[in-house]
C-alpha cells in the first residue's frame, strides 16, 4: 500500500462539509489531490513503507514545494421536507429555523493548491451552489462562501508512528446571505452570512493493511449585525412580528475517525464518523407596541449535537488521476437525509 497516496484518500475523505460545517468540517473542511492505491508491479506495502520513510524528501504527506494541483468536488444534498420560519423547543429558537431553507441543492467546488515548502502549503476553495425549494417554488443560484487555508505538518513521517498535519482555514462570506433574503422572495442562501475561523489537525497511522485516520477542528463563528430582516418571533404563546437586527452564532467542537483499506490496486475504501457539538447561537430582535413604542428582545438557541457517517469510494488512474465517490448519512436530526458527491482532478 502506498503511503503517500494513502494518506491524500484520508485527508479527502475528512473534507466533508463541513462546514457548516463546517461542512462546516470543511468545509469542512475541506485539499491534497492524489489517492492511495499502489499500481500493480510496485513493491509489497512493507518494502514501499521502507523505502517511503528512508528518503528524506519524501517523508512529507504535502504537496512539494512548487508543486500546484487544482480539482473539482461536486454535492447534492437532499432535505425530506423544508423546515418552517421558526421553530420552537422549550420556548427558544433552534438554528433550524435559519439554516434549512432548500430541499434540494447541487453545489460545486474548484480547490486549488500549492506547495509552499514540502511541508507548508496553502489552499483556495472557490463553491458555486445552485438551490431549490420545491415547497416556496423557488430555484436560485450563487456564489458560495470562499474557503481560504494553509496546513502544516511539523515533523517528517516515521514508520509506524501517528503523522500529524495541522490546518487552519477561514471562510469568507462571498455567498448570498441568509439575513439579506427575504423569506417570501426568489432568492436562498448560499452563504452562512458572516465569517468563521477552523483550527485543527489530521492524523493517520499505518496498521497494516489498515490506515486510521481522524481530525479534530474548533470553528469559531464571529455572528452579523446590522441586520434588518422581518421575521416572526414568539413571545410566551404569542406570535409576533418582528425585526432581526444581531445574531451571536456559536462556536462549534468537531472530531471524526475512520478506516482505510486499499481492496484491489486500483479501489480503497474509507469510512469514517464525524460528531459535532454547536453551542447556542443568540438572536437580537425588536418589535413594536403601542404603548411602549420599539422594543429590543434576545433569544436563545439551543446547544446542539450532530452526526454523520460517511463512506468514500476511490479509484486511482495512471498519471495521478483519480476519482472519489462519497455517500453520507445523518445519525441525528436536522441535517440534510442524504449527501452524494464526486471529486476528481482539474490538473
Amino acid at each position: 500500500m502506498h503511503v503517500e497516496s494513502v494518506y491524500v484518500f484520508i485527508i479527502l475523505s475528512l473534507s466533508f462539509t463541513t462546514a457548516a460545517t463546517a461542512e462546516n468540517l470543511s468545509k469542512e473542511q475541506q485539499s491534497i489531490k492524489e489517492l492511495l492505491l499502489p499500481k500493480k508491479g510496485e513493491n509489497t506495502s512493507e518494502e514501499n513503507i521502507k523505502e517511503l520513510f528512508s528518503k528524506a524528501d519524501d517523508n512529507y504527506s504535502l504537496l512539494p514545494k512548487g508543486d500546484f494541483t487544482a480539482s473539482m468536488n461536486i454535492d447534492y444534498a437532499y432535505f425530506e421536507a423544508a423546515q418552517p420560519t421558526a421553530a420552537i423547543v422549550d420556548g427558544r429558537f433552534t438554528i433550524l429555523d435559519i439554516v434549512l431553507d432548500s430541499e434540494r441543492t447541487l453545489s460545486t467546488s474548484v480547490g486549488l493548491d500549492y506547495g509552499i515548502t514540502n511541508n507548508v502549503n496553502v489552499g483556495l476553495s472557490l463553491p458555486y451552489y445552485i438551490k431549490n425549494n420545491e415547497q416556496a417554488g423557488i430555484t436560485s443560484h450563487d456564489v458560495g462562501d470562499t474557503q481560504v487555508s494553509a496546513s502544516w505538518q511539523p515533523t517528517s513521517s516515521e514508520s509506524g508512528k501517528l503523522t500529524s498535519l495541522v490546518f487552519i482555514s477561514a471562510s469568507i462570506p462571498t455567498g448570498q446571505s441568509p439575513y439579506e433574503t427575504d423569506l417570501e422572495g426568489e432568492r436562498l442562501a448560499t452563504g452562512q452570512g458572516f465569517p468563521s475561523i477552523v483550527i485543527g489537525a489530521n492524523f493517520f497511522k499505518v496498521l497494516d493493511p489498515l490506515i486510521g485516520f481522524g481530525s479534530v477542528s474548533y470553528t469559531h463563528n464571529t455572528g452579523a449585525d446590522d441586520i434588518r430582516q422581518p421575521r416572526t418571533f414568539f413571545l410566551g404563546d404569542d406570535s409576533v412580528p418582528g425585526v432581526l437586527t444581531d445574531v451571536d452564532a456559536g462556536d462549534s467542537f468537531s472530531v471524526a475517525l475512520g478506516l482505510s483499506y486499499s481492496i484491489t490496486y486500483d479501489f480503497t475504501l474509507s469510512m469514517q464518523y464525524q460528531h459535532s457539538i454547536t453551542d447556542s447561537s443568540t438572536f437580537t430582535w425588536e418589535y413594536a407596541t403601542e404603548e411602549e413604542g420599539t422594543l429590543e428582545e434576545k433569544t436563545k438557541s439551543i446547544p446542539f449535537d450532530s452526526g454523520v457517517a460517511k463512506v468514500t469510494a476511490g479509484w486511482k488512474g495512471e498519471n495521478d488521476k483519480y476519482m472519489n465517490v462519497h455517500f453520507t448519512m445523518p445519525m441525528t436530526p436536522g441535517q440534510p437525509d442524504i449527501i452524494i458527491g464526486i471529486s476528481f482532478p482539474l490538473k
